[in-house]
């Protein structure tokens, strides 16, 4: 009986020994949960459709973000600062413009505040991962 006993008590000690991310030896790869994918691959798509039809991309993300990486042709203009945003789009209220940011979060109060202004074609495609997830 203590022979069980010490043999369940060293294999438990053993297993604890185990990395959480590996295996015991290193001979099978690791296996990792995929990043959250931040933003809705729907609107995204719908996004893509917009700028093929040349839509004016606005990131809304902070200019670290921007710099970290950005869509190819998207102008950077602070979510909060409603006079450069429309300042971007120009005068024509029915210009097509794509918002986005990290989630979708910060272009829906950018959407908000254009849609206040008069602008009517200003579309939500949430945020950068979703996009680059479904790009053409």
């Amino acid at each position: 009986m203590n022979r069980i006993l010490s043999i369940t008590i060293a294999a438990l000690a053993l297993w604890a020994c185990v990395p959480a991310t590996g295996t015991v030896g290193g001979n099978e790869p690791a296996t990792q949960a995929a990043p959250e994918l931040r933003g809705d691959i729907e609107a995204a798509r719908q996004g893509w459709q917009r700028i093929e039809q040349g839509a004016l991309i606005l990131d809304v993300r902070s200019e670290g973000e921007f710099a970290a990486g950005h869509l190819e042709g998207a102008v950077r203009v602070d979510y909060t600062d409603t006079e450069a945003l429309a300042a971007a789009i120009g005068d024509d209220p029915e210009r097509p413009v794509v918002l986005y940011c990290g989630s979708g979060r910060r272009a829906g109060i950018a959407q908000s505040a254009l849609e206040e202004l008069g602008y009517t074609e200003v579309f939500n495609a949430s945020g950068l991962d979703a996009l680059e997830a479904t790009q053409p």
